[in-house]
């Protein structure tokens, strides 16, 4: 079932990445960002990421509910994320020697290893003592969600579903004390820890628990629990992006809520436009990122005014996107059947025979 409002969330979310990623994030290779870096929509784009960890924290009681077990629900997970990620790695590997001035450069075939696996490169280099790199930068929100199905999947079908939320708060406290323990000259026990993106767990946490309100199936504790990961959150936001940070992490958490309750809000969200870029914001925020600034150095190179490059985002971003509603179209299902057959017909399999 797709809620309409969250699919023009989801919209927006990628809009604010994208133009962080466009206006802000790249001062030293496109000099039109001089102008716009320091402006807040942009400059705190990046808070787009949240939005999307919401979102899958109000979801993923949905395909939980409808799981026989973890390793279905993995399965179904992995059936979600991992072709797009496929067919976007690929288009971004063949086309790199186009897109070669991004800030990726060229890449080779190991680089495909932590999207193909979603394991992020810090945590690859802890494994085999090699830093691998990713496709794309934007691929480390992945490695954050894929953690986060494996611990809230584990969580619900070993000990049941009432223990999801409030263990969720337990990657937060292990995140506080890490820190607790660096400032003590251990480093790199919070360094190990990082690499699993526990940090964010509040905002998967926020998720739940307003589907947990609205199923009414929340109970007093759980806002407890929830607000003390939001603090352990924030201080991690201030200390690395300082106080004034504050003010968009709370109006991200306050849009996030109030759509479920005002209808002004959900009318905005679920307009046209919102809605048909969520259709596509996976594929779009897997592929958007070096293909986009390297389009843009190329122009910015053909266009001596900074402020017509102002626009040019808009128009690249606008290429990018049909790519990416094709991927979501077409390719993206045609591969999710083929995988779903070949994956459930081994689980099926394996069923019957320990049967």
């Amino acid at each position: 079932m797709r809620i309409k409002h969250l699919d023009g969330m989801r919209g927006l979310a990628i809009l604010l990445v994208i133009g962080y990623h466009a206006y802000t994030r790249w001062p030293g290779l496109l000099d039109y960002v001089a102008i716009t870096e320091n402006f807040p929509l942009f400059a705190f784009g990046y808070l787009g990421v949240p939005l999307f960890f919401m979102i899958s924290g109000f979801v993923i009681f949905m395909t939980l509910d409808k799981s026989t077990g973890l390793v279905n629900f993995l399965l179904k997970r992995w059936l979600r994320l991992f072709p797009a990620m496929l067919i976007v790695s690929l288009t971004i590997y063949f086309t790199a020697g186009f897109f070669i001035e991004g800030p990726l450069g060229m890449p080779s075939p190991k680089n495909f290893i932590p999207g193909m696996l979603f394991i992020s490169p810090e945590l690859l280099k802890y494994i085999t003592g090699e830093h691998i790199s990713a496709l794309e930068g934007s691929f480390w929100s992945l490695y954050v969600e894929a953690a986060f199905y494996i611990f809230i999947g584990t969580v619900y079908f070993t000990v049941g579903r009432k223990y999801c939320l409030p263990s969720l708060l337990l990657p937060m406290l292990l995140v506080a004390g890490a820190s607790v323990i660096k400032r003590l000259g251990y480093p790199g026990v919070a360094d190990f820890v990082g690499v699993f993106g526990f940090i964010h767990y509040s905002w998967f946490m926020i998720g739940c628990l307003l589907y947990e309100r609205i199923n009414g199936r929340d109970a007093r504790y759980h806002y407890g629990l929830v607000a003390v990961a939001i603090l352990i959150n924030f201080a991690w936001y201030f200390k690395n992006s300082g106080p004034w940070v504050m003010i968009p992490l709370v109006l991200a958490i306050v849009l996030f809520t109030a759509s479920f309750y005002l209808t002004s809000i959900q009318r905005v969200l679920s307009c046209k436009v919102l809605t048909a870029i969520g259709f596509s914001s996976y594929a779009l925020y897997l592929i958007h990122e070096n293909i986009m600034i390297s389009s843009l150095i190329k122009l910015d190179a053909l266009i001596p005014s900074d402020y017509v490059m102002l626009v040019m985002p808009v128009v690249v971003v606008f290429a990018i996107y049909q790519v990416a509603w094709l991927i979501t179209k077409y390719a993206e299902p045609v591969l999710r059947n083929i995988l779903k057959n070949v994956v459930f017909m081994r689980e099926k399999k394996n069923e019957a025979v320990s049967g």
